[in-house]
């Protein structure tokens, strides 16, 4: 209690002299859209029965009673508290952050609130609703956590972004997003489109075939791969036919893997110059070409 009377107490009258509700509100713009809305929200006050909490964007398991009456106390001491953030979409404003607050204020009897405004829909106050209590306020809990992440990743603006994207918004690891997306997560169709930045550069990816084939290759036969590489030691330099040699062993099956192995480590560590024609001369469990399993 007292960390949240200290916060609280940094925006004592720094903002607002006066008590909370000393002002009119502005009158309400009509017919207002996108284009007239500017990109900085606006911070006023709001009557309290105007702001709608009932579009699914509170995620606390129960209020707490405590804090919301060490709230009201304050409040009616003049405390000013941060705006609590709603968005308007013409007709209604949905609050996505400061239940408490507004709880606060009705019990301290007060008509308005502080808010930050913004333009948007009721599913633009959800998905703020998310980020909300993650790094301020009375923090989540670990149940309130997984709730809101379950949410989110239900959200139709979740289907177009990574979970690095998400756990960033959320306040969350990447790694808890992944797991909790491989629970919940959807028919591949939905999570198909993606919206990835690079840089500053924004595009949409398909991750649909993400870790998929490029196509359905039909396994070469054992004759067309002799063919192939017996081509490929034809066109090779003289450096590189020994690792030739050693790939044909191992693919056609005429040594055992260890040997192809061993023979392998031999030419990485440069000591195969000594034989360029017979990479395997030298390795152990052998001695020449007496165990090369040649097929019938």
């Amino acid at each position: 209690m007292v960390r949240e009377q200290q916060r609280v107490a940094v925006f004592e009258r720094k903002v607002n002299k006066g008590p909370l509700c000393d002002r009119k509100p502005r009158a309400q713009p009509e017919n207002m859209d996108h284009a007239e809305h500017p990109a900085v929200p606006e911070v006023r006050r709001l009557p309290i029965t105007s702001i709608r909490t009932d579009g699914d964007t509170q995620h606390r398991i129960a209020p707490n009673p405590n804090i919301v009456r060490e709230y009201a106390e304050l409040m009616r001491a003049g405390v000013a508290f941060p705006p609590v953030a709603v968005f308007w979409d013409g007709t209604d404003h949905w609050i996505s952050d400061g239940f408490q607050r507004v709880a606060a204020a009705k019990l301290a009897d007060l008509s308005e609130i502080r808010a930050e405004i913004r333009f948007g829909t009721r599913s633009d106050a959800q998905w703020n609703s998310f980020a909300a209590n993650a790094t301020h306020g009375l923090r989540r809990s670990s149940a309130e956590t997984e709730k809101v992440i379950q949410l989110a990743l239900q959200h139709p603006k979740a289907a177009k972004l990574s979970n690095v994207q998400i756990a960033k918004h959320l306040q969350v690891s990447e790694p808890t997003v992944r797991r909790w997306r491989e629970k919940i997560s959807s028919s591949r169709d939905e999570d198909s489109i993606r919206i990835v930045t690079r840089g500053e550069t924004t595009y949409e990816l398909n991750a649909r075939n993400i870790g998929k084939n490029g196509g359905s290759r039909r396994p070469q036969s054992r004759r067309s791969l002799r063919v192939d590489l017996a081509a490929m030691k034809e066109t090779s330099s003289p450096a590189a036919r020994p690792l030739l040699v050693i790939i044909e062993h191992w693919v056609l099956g005429l040594s055992e893997s260890t040997r192809c192995l061993d023979a392998i480590e031999r030419f990485v560590q440069g000591t195969h110059a000594e034989s360029l024609e017979n990479p395997f001369k030298g390795c152990r469990h052998s001695e020449g070409d007496s165990s090369i399993h040649r097929s019938p």
